[in-house]
């Protein structure tokens, strides 16, 4: 009976702690999208290493500057003890998947057409940087899908 009691009140905790789920993932996307956005500044700022289409960048910065900045309030309003709506939290976590995943592929590209160019051997250090800028955008879009998940089934 008394194991019967412990496995219960640790199922109910658990199901406690699988409610903060996407609060939790959007502490982690944030670093993940704030660590991706530090690692792109210098490689956009070398004129020899920019993109060929300027668009490159903009998508880059709109997705994962953009989604710092809602995932800095949504963080806070939860802090603050504000809910936010399910439809809204679906559409912004599925909407940040869907641009960070794509912000990171643009990098990838870029970074593969550009490693065949001869001035790349002399931008090794930022060449490095771009790809891995695109990797934690693409992580970063692994993570809203999971907090997608976690808002659809627990919220």
């Amino acid at each position: 009976m008394a194991e019967e009691t412990s496995a219960s009140t640790l199922l109910t905790r658990l199901k406690g702690y699988l409610k903060e789920a996407p609060f939790f993932c959007k502490i982690i996307e944030l670093i993940f999208c704030v660590i991706a956005a530090g690692l792109v500044a210098g490689p956009f700022q070398q004129n020899q290493f920019r993109p060929t289409n300027i668009h490159h960048i903009a998508i880059f910065y709109v997705a994962v500057c953009g989604y710092i900045l809602i995932n800095a309030i949504l963080i806070m309003s939860h802090l603050l003890g504000e809910r936010l709506p399910k439809k809204t939290a679906l559409i912004f976590t599925s909407m940040g998947a869907i641009l960070c995943c794509i912000a990171g592929l643009i990098l990838i590209h870029d970074w593969d057409n550009f490693s065949t160019n001869l001035i790349h051997a002399y931008l090794e250090e930022y060449s490095d940087q771009m790809v891995a800028a695109g990797s934690f955008a693409i992580i970063a879009a692994f993570i809203f899908a999971i907090d997608t998940y976690f808002t659809n089934k627990y919220d």
